[in-house]
């Protein structure tokens, strides 16, 4: 039997493999509620304990931050950069379709936040895995 979501009427036969419970609410929906909850502010200074361990004062990179280039790169670069204090080596692979934007963004990127940056290619036929 096919459930559906009260609030966002995603069903059980999701790819996700969402859960509905006994109130009808899937389990993404369910999580979404728990960031109301949390406190943010006790978890950024539960991070920064956490990172400030890798800050190296001999290595050149204190972390890596693999990037697309997209919205997300930006803010979790502003993130490590910028909040953090971190040296991070972006890392990415071609994705053997990227658009002139997408090369355009993390060039953007790398100056923005001044950091180097690596890119592999890999087997074509490993990167069709991926993808599917």
């Amino acid at each position: 039997m096919v459930l559906e979501c009260k609030r966002c009427f995603y069903n059980s036969n999701h790819p996700l493999g969402l859960i509905i419970d006994e109130e009808g609410i899937c389990s993404g929906c369910r999580v979404h509620e728990e960031k109301d909850a949390l406190d943010w502010r006790q978890r950024f200074t539960k991070l920064k304990k956490i990172t400030n361990a890798y800050k190296s004062k001999k290595a050149k990179y204190d972390c890596i931050v693999p990037v697309s280039g997209g919205k997300d790169s930006y803010f979790i670069l502003d993130i490590v950069k910028n909040k953090l204090g971190m040296n991070p080596l972006l890392v990415s692979y071609n994705k053997m379709f990227n658009s002139i934007e997408g090369i355009e963004n993390i060039a953007n990127l790398r100056i923005k936040f001044d950091c180097d940056f690596i890119q592999k290619n890999i087997n074509p036929s490993i990167l069709k895995k991926i993808t599917r």
